[in-house]
């Protein structure tokens, strides 16, 4: 038997209750439905309502710094100056002046440096037209100390390599300073 068949069997205040019932349990079920939809959505949507909230405070704030401060006057002439200064330093620190490149020579040193050479210094000297490095440092001992002045000497890369004598004193622990020329 359908279930069709089973409702007609039933009396005409049975098929009503029946009826009844359904229909509650449909609109329960849509509420229940509709309630879970909004659920959802809230949540998904919270923290963008949250986000753009705290911007639109932050934009505020912008707004009323900005509409306080006279750019006219006294305050608007130390600003000019300030900003005319800060120009001047970033055009002093551009690229296209930097024609020396002392990352290159630090680059160059490091791929010289040996097991057993611990470098604490690198200086980057420009008085006219010389420019003088060095090296400072310790070696673990007095071989490690010649093979890294003699492979700086042989890189190719600079000229005029000293190492002071006195620093071949000590035995280990040695405390160095190599100075050289960029080729």
């Amino acid at each position: 038997m359908t279930n069709k068949n089973m409702f007609k069997l039933l009396t005409e205040d049975g098929q009503k209750k029946v009826e009844r019932e359904y229909k509650t349990r449909r609109t329960i079920v849509m509420l229940l439905a509709f309630i879970l939809v909004l659920i959802v959505g809230v949540i998904g949507l919270l923290p963008s309502y949250i986000l753009s909230n705290i911007r639109e405070k932050e934009a505020l704030t912008r707004v009323k710094i900005l509409s306080n401060s006279n750019l006219e006057g006294e305050n608007g002439a130390e600003l000019q100056a300030w900003l005319v200064e800060t120009n001047r330093r970033l055009k002093a620190l551009s690229p296209k002046l930097d024609t020396d490149r002392p990352s290159n020579f630090v680059e160059q040193v490091l791929e010289q440096k040996l097991a057993g050479i611990r470098i604490t210094a690198l200086t980057w000297l420009r008085s006219k037209d010389k420019i003088t490095l060095s090296v400072t440092g310790v070696a673990e001992d007095r071989q490690k100390l010649v093979m890294f002045e003699n492979k700086i000497n042989s890189s190719g890369y600079f000229s005029n390599v000293t190492l002071p004598i006195s620093d071949l004193a000590k035995d280990k622990d040695i405390l160095f300073q190599i100075k050289f020329s960029p080729i």
